[in-house]
């Protein structure tokens, strides 16, 4: 189908030489849109793309300007709020809430944030907006769980929290009652996390502060990476209360079965900026696998769409940040050769590695470079634990830790003698 413009100048085209006419064919498309958007109140999203799952926006009841949705739009897309709210799997409406979120304290479900006035956020006032997404604290006074991020979110200014309502005035409003939460008994109490936020949240750091001792663009980095982007949240190994290990900061962990990698200096080693930040705008991994996972999501409804200014921005943070690698949860004790790592290769891993099925990173020097800078340690623990599609031991269940880890060093040598470019020593 032809837009607007398109029917115009198509019209205007075929009568150029009858002045007359086209001059009122002109004025009558000219004043079109117009009219359409008078009579047709809901209006394309601001930003989304073609693709994405981002509703049409009610702009005729916005109570503020373009400009302030269409930041709270960009904002809340940083924040990957959609991904939370929206469940997905069940073909739920946008920002309607109901998915449900596994925590090792029971069940939580994301709640409804539409502007409906009895089940969503419809009659909220913006103070109390605020205090829920700054300082976790629901309108009727009680306690969010951090699963919910305000403790990074606390890092936007009010005035971001208030841009963000502004875009979600404008979403289509849904009645959907919010699901009632699992959690296991006690953390069912929600008075409990009082004491969480006495020893986690530090009240006083508040809105992000500018570092002067670093350039704009990484101080921009680290505001999407330690606020909106809440990325310590799954690229940290947690505390048994939920609490990313300030040791660890980004040094990778495993989530939902996947693992989320090391993305420090050292994680990031054999990557430039250009190189992150294409990760995003092309949805594939330096090993040549698309993205899955938690990160998918991330990817598809949240980070694809930042500006190329604002991915290279947080590829010039995390490039400079340096922590140490959380230990391995596996054992491995007895220690097999290269010739049986080879054989276990050949019976049990090279269909998937060898066709690279279901993104399973080819024996290829430079793919195995990018891997190696997450340690050869957490190589192991990766083929024992599983990592997604690929099950625990690659579905080798006989197999022992130690004929696993031979399997791998047997890749890594001959990934080390293929003739592809880029081979490191660790």
């Amino acid at each position: 189908m032809l837009s607007a413009k398109q029917y115009k100048t198509c019209l205007v085209h075929t009568y150029e030489n009858t002045k007359i006419l086209s001059v009122i064919i002109f004025i009558f498309l000219w004043l079109l849109p117009t009219a359409w958007a008078d009579e047709n109140t809901t209006v394309p999203h601001t930003i989304a793309t073609s693709d994405s799952n981002y509703p049409p926006l009610n702009l005729a009841a916005a109570k503020h300007s373009p400009e302030q949705i269409k930041r709270g739009e960009y904002l809340l897309k940083m924040g990957d709020c959609f991904t939370c709210h929206t469940n997905e799997e069940n073909a739920g409406a946008a920002f309607a809430g109901g998915l449900k979120i596994n925590t090792t304290f029971g069940a939580l479900y994301a709640p409804n944030i539409t502007p409906d006035k009895e089940t969503g956020i419809g009659n909220w006032t913006d103070a109390q907006f605020v205090k829920a997404v700054r300082e976790g604290i629901s309108p009727d006074g009680s306690y969010y769980y951090p699963v919910f991020p305000y403790n990074y979110f606390n890092k936007m200014s009010v005035q971001d929290v208030l841009d963000i309502k502004a875009y979600l005035d404008v979403v289509p409003a849904v009645h959907q009652s919010n699901h009632a939460q699992n959690m296991h008994w006690p953390f069912n109490y929600r008075f409990l996390q009082l004491g969480w936020r006495l020893l986690y949240f530090t009240f006083s750091s508040g809105e992000f502060q500018t570092n002067v001792n670093h350039s704009s663009a990484w101080n921009r980095g680290a505001f999407i990476v330690e606020g909106a982007g809440h990325c310590a949240l799954c690229h940290t190994q947690l505390n048994v209360l939920g609490v990313p290990k300030k040791e660890y900061y980004l040094a990778g962990a495993f989530v939902e079965d996947y693992y989320a990698p090391n993305i420090t200096s050292q994680g990031l080693k054999r990557l430039n900026n250009e190189a992150v930040a294409n990760i995003f705008i092309n949805n594939e991994m330096p090993t040549h696998s698309t993205l899955n996972g938690p990160m998918q999501g991330v990817e598809h409804n949240s980070l694809r769409f930042l500006h190329k200014q604002d991915l290279l921005a947080i590829a010039d943070y995390l490039k400079s940040i340096k922590s140490e690698s959380p230990p391995t949860s596996v054992n491995i004790k007895t220690s097999y050769s290269l010739a049986d790592g080879k054989k276990l290769y050949q019976s049990s891993c090279a269909m998937c590695h060898q066709t690279s099925l279901m993104g399973a990173p080819g024996v290829d020097k430079h793919v195995w470079a990018v891997l190696l800078d997450q340690g050869r340690d957490k190589l192991y623990e990766i083929a024992i634990r599983g990592n997604g599609d690929m099950p625990a031991k690659g579905g080798c269940d006989a197999c022992s830790n130690g004929r696993l880890k031979a399997a791998v060093d047997y890749m890594i040598d001959e990934a080390r003698k293929s003739k592809t470019q880029g081979v490191p020593s660790e």
